[in-house]
């Protein structure tokens, strides 16, 4: 029998509530509790979410949706450098009531690797996400290398900016500011120092 396809914002309500229960079970929630909070029953519950962390993947979408549309609005509206627009971007998608148990939520995402997988491959998603709005942003086509890196990157400093906020407990806003600081360093352009010149400096 074919799946009953569900809204995104049904999908949304599920994975909200699973997500909470993920938060009060310390990244371990009992399957049955999940499936009551989902309101199906078992089997249904699996045939939506194939594995218990699945039911965290409408949740992540909807944030990086979030994300991409902010982007849009902020390359659309202003003459602000990328990396700005993508830190302003991060701040306002995350900026909302909550922050609390999600930061423990995040926390839990970090520690657990079939949680970690799904957010893994949401990522992956975002960076596809935000490929048309970066292009228009940077006025080159959809399939140019830099627009790649460009929506590469962006993916970057929002895992870098939600994990300065899951493990070192600063808001949203100063963590895109920090990550958004060292981008701007270019550490990968600065030329490499030896151990033996780093000794030298050492002494």
């Amino acid at each position: 029998m074919a799946r009953t396809p569900l809204s995104d914002e049904d999908l949304l309500a599920i994975s909200l509530r699973c997500a909470e229960l993920m938060h009060e079970h310390d990244g371990d929630a009992p399957t049955k509790a999940l499936v009551e909070a989902s309101g199906f029953s078992e089997r249904t519950f699996f045939r939506y979410f194939p594995t218990k962390a699945e039911s965290l993947r409408p949740l992540f979408n909807h944030g990086n949706r979030r994300f991409a549309a902010a982007l849009a609005r902020r390359t659309a509206s202003s003459t602000v450098t990328i990396v700005d627009a993508v830190a302003d971007a991060f701040s306002e998608a995350f900026a909302e009531d909550g922050l609390v148990w999600g930061r423990h939520l995040m926390q839990l995402v970090l520690s657990s690797p079939p949680l970690r997988r799904v957010w893994l491959e949401t990522n992956d998603d975002l960076a596809e996400l935000l490929v048309p709005t970066l292009a228009q942003a940077l006025g080159l086509a959809h399939d140019d290398g830099e627009t790649s890196l460009a929506a590469d990157q962006a993916v970057l400093l929002a895992v870098s900016a939600l994990r300065r906020m899951a493990l070192l407990d600063e808001g949203p806003q100063d963590a895109a500011a920090h990550v958004a600081d060292a981008f701007r360093g270019a550490p990968l352009l600065r030329t490499a120092q030896s151990s033996t010149h780093q000794h030298t400096n050492n002494s």
